[in-house]
């Protein structure tokens, strides 16, 4: 049986914790209008520059508005190995028609960035919901973080200070996604969600795109962040090939897709 947790030969995403989420969180609305002020081929610095001179933010400090533009983003869109989704990425939030859509690909990308965030995901917001349980803990979040430091996704251990604050960092980032609740004494409510399909669409075409083969698309680690197994995925891919977005030939150890859209630009006419 293949683990959705299989090892991709290219890594997607970043699985070491950071105190990072302090700079940037969400962002939903900043990742709109810096894309609406980037241009192709633009550095962070150079957008940084770019929103500096035009006062795009609003923002009330030199240092917010670097740790938006550069920290939070620049390295989740405008670093290698997503780079070169940048422009198509663009086009989808910026001509979208779906408030989901366009939130839940920002949010694949604050994913993809903040390892702690993913295995918040992963571990336990979706735990949750499984358990049908309906709140997360800041408890929850520190047992996380311990968690983190026996497995070496830290560079050295947090102070008890630093922990609290990346605590209220992971939960700050669910409400903004509309994943969860403001947090009242240490306690969020969680939001029943479900990925938009076209979501999925997406992640789908942007991990081929990215050069992994059929299987690692379908078994990549991706996909649990959104709540689906390996049964789950096959599931959607067979809804995307009713619907002529691909052809999927599954025999449970093996697959093999044949993708309908050749280039990005052909799947982001599909997605607005």
């Amino acid at each position: 049986m293949h683990s959705i947790l299989q090892t991709q030969e290219m890594k997607t995403r970043r699985s070491h914790y950071s105190t990072s989420l302090a700079q940037s969180q969400g962002i939903i609305q900043e990742c709109l209008t810096l894309f609406e002020l980037w241009e192709e081929g633009q550095t962070a610095n150079m957008l940084l520059e770019s929103a500096r001179q035009l006062g795009s933010l609003q923002t009330d400090s030199e240092r917010r508005l670097r740790n938006i533009v550069t920290e939070g983003f620049g390295s989740r869109f405008l670093r290698p190995p997503h780079l070169e989704a940048a422009p198509e990425v663009r086009r989808v939030l910026l001509h979208s028609q779906s408030p989901k859509l366009i939130r839940e690909i920002i949010l694949l990308y604050a994913l993809r960035q903040h390892g702690i965030f993913f295995d918040f995901m992963t571990e336990l917001y979706w735990t949750t919901i499984r358990s049908a349980g309906n709140q997360i803990l800041s408890e929850d979040v520190d047992s996380l973080i311990d968690k983190g430091v026996i497995e070496g996704k830290l560079a050295r251990k947090w102070s008890p200070s630093v922990v609290e604050r990346v605590v209220s960092y992971v939960l700050g980032m669910g409400r903004d996604f509309e994943l969860l609740s403001p947090s009242r004494r240490g306690r969020a409510d969680i939001h029943s969600w479900h990925p938009h399909e076209n979501t999925l669409l997406y992640l789908a075409y942007d991990l081929h795109f990215l050069g992994l083969s059929d299987d690692q698309v379908i078994n990549a680690e991706e996909w649990t962040a959104f709540g689906l197994s390996r049964p789950d995925v096959i599931l959607y891919l067979q809804r995307f090939e009713s619907e002529s977005h691909l052809v999927l030939q599954d025999s449970g150890s093996l697959c093999r897709i044949e993708w309908s859209h050749h280039t990005r630009n052909a799947l982001t006419h599909v997605l607005i």
